[in-house]
C-alpha cells in the first residue's frame, strides 16, 4: 500500500510542517502497536531530515510523554521502542546507497518532490508499506508513476481542514488570497499552497546553483551578508565564499524575533571575527549602527535604482554552490520567481516574497562585494 499526502504549509500552521506533524504521529503509533518493525524516514538531505522529520518526531515524543533518551542513537539516527520497532531517519545520495540499506516494513518520503525517481523506486520496492508527502508546485513522478497503481491511496488537506489555525498565518493566507484576484502568480500560488492542486510555478529566479556538502576548506572568505528581520520576517545571516570561480554560500541564522543583541550575541557564538566585513540591509540604519558598536565591521549593501536586477545579474554571472545545511535558503531559491504579466510571461521583476535568506546572502554581497566577472575586496 502506498499512501500520498499533498503538503500544504497551512494544514496546521506550524511554519511548512504540517504535512510531516500529521503522518509522524501516525508512524509513532504504528511503532508502538506492532513489535519488531523497521520504519524508515527519508529527505533529500541529512540537514533536511535533521531540521524535518527528527525534530518533529522528538518534540512529538516529549510532548507525548514518551521520549527515553537511551533509546535514541544520534549517528546512525535511530529510535528503538521498547517492543523492539525502530525508526530510523536516513538520506540517500545515490541509487546503489538506496538498495544497499536493505528491506523494510515501512517507508515514509518525506517531501518526496525533491527526491529522485530512482532512489524513491529503489527505497519502495523493498517496503511494504509507503507514506509519500509532496509538494504539488509541479506534477512529478508520484503523480506518473504512483497514484496510477491500484493499491495507492491518495489524502489531500487544505487550510480548511485545521480548526487550530493560528490567526496570523490565516490573516497572511487571506492577504494571498486577495492578491490572486489581479495576479496570475499569486493565483497559481494559492492553486499550490492554498488548494492542494498541481500547479506550475515555474521560472525560478536562480536556476544557476547546486546543493554542496561543504565549503571547501581552501575556499576564500568574501564576506557576512545580513538581512534584519523581527515578527513575521525572519532575521537571515550567512557566509559567502570563492572557490575555483564559483560563489559558496552557508546559511548560518534563519530566525524571527531576534533583538539587535540577540543577533550580536549569535555573532559572538558564531566566531564572527571583529575585521571581517558583514554587508547588511542599508534600510536598517539604527540597527548597523547597534552592530558596530559591539565591534563588528558593518556596511550598508549599496541600493538604487535597477540594484534588485543587477545584483541578480551580477549573480548569475557564477556557479552558486549552496550547502545542504542552508535549509532555508535552499527553500527560497526554490520558490523565488519572475512576477509575470498579464499574459502570464515572466517580467524583468522578482517576486517580494521568499527572499530574505537571497537578498541577506546573496544579493547584498553581491550589490558590495562583486562583479559579473571579477571579486573586489575592500
Amino acid at each position: 500500500m502506498v499512501h500520498l499526502q499533498v503538503y500544504n504549509p497551512l494544514v496546521l500552521g506550524l511554519r511548512g510542517k504540517g504535512k510531516t506533524y500529521g503522518i509522524i504521529p501516525i508512524l509513532i503509533d504504528y511503532a508502538t502497536k506492532n513489535p519488531r518493525q523497521r520504519i524508515t524516514i527519508v529527505a533529500e538531505s541529512i540537514p533536511a531530515v535533521k531540521d524535518g522529520a527528527v525534530k518533529i518526531f522528538k518534540d512529538i515524543m516529549f510532548e507525548t510523554n514518551r521520549w527515553i533518551e537511551n533509546h535514541w542513537i544520534g549517528n546512525p539516527m535511530e529510535y528503538t521502542f521498547a517492543n523492539g520497532t525502530i525508526i530510523q531517519f536516513k538520506s540517500f545520495d545515490s541509487v546503489g546507497k538506496a538498495k544497499a540499506s536493505g528491506k523494510r516494513d515501512v517507508l515514509f518520503l518525506n517531501e518526496a518532490n525533491h527526491i529522485s525517481f530512482e532512489i524513491a523506486d529503489a527505497l519502495m520496492i523493498r517496503s511494504k508499506q509507503t507514506w509519500i508527502d509532496f509538494n504539488p508546485d509541479n506534477e512529478f513522478w508520484a503523480h506518473t508513476e504512483v497514484m496510477p497503481e491500484h493499491n495507492a491511496e491518495f489524502l489531500l488537506l487544505t487550510y480548511k481542514d485545521n480548526e487550530a489555525i493560528p490567526p496570523e498565518t490565516l490573516e497572511d493566507l487571506q492577504i494571498k488570497i486577495e492578491k490572486a484576484k489581479t495576479s496570475d502568480y499569486w493565483k497559481n500560488w494559492c492553486r499550490v499552497y492554498v488548494d492542494g492542486e498541481i500547479g506550475s510555478l515555474q521560472g525560478t529566479v536562480f536556476e544557476n546553483w547546486t546543493q554542496c556538502d561543504e565549503i571547501p576548506k581552501d575556499a576564500e572568505f568574501i564576506c557576512y551578508g545580513l538581512d534584519f528581520g523581527f515578527t513575521n520576517d525572519p532575521t537571515a545571516f550567512g557566509s559567502v565564499y570563492r572557490y575555483n570561480g564559483e560563489l559558496w554560500f552557508d546559511e548560518l541564522i534563519y530566525q524571527t524575533k531576534l533583538t539587535n543583541s540577540d543577533i550580536i550575541a549569535k555573532l559572538q557564538e558564531l566566531g564572527v571575527q571583529r575585521n571581517q566585513m558583514i554587508v547588511a540591509d542599508s534600510a536598517e540604519p539604527k540597527s548597523i549602527e547597534d552592530l558596530r558598536r559591539a565591534g563588528f565591521r558593518v556596511e550598508g549593501a549599496k541600493k538604487g535604482a535597477d540594484s534588485i536586477r543587477n545584483s541578480i545579474d551580477t549573480l548569475q554571472a557564477f556557479k552558486l554552490n549552496v550547502t545542504k545545511s542552508s535549509i532555508n535558503l535552499i527553500k527560497e531559491l526554490r520558490n523565488y520567481k519572475w512576477v509575470t504579466d498579464k499574459d502570464g510571461k515572466p517580467t524583468s521583476q522578482p517576486i517580494d516574497n521568499y527572499n530574505h535568506a537571497i537578498d541577506g546572502m546573496l544579493r547584498y554581497p553581491a550589490l558590495n562585494r562583486l562583479k559579473k566577472s571579477t571579486f573586489f575586496i575592500q
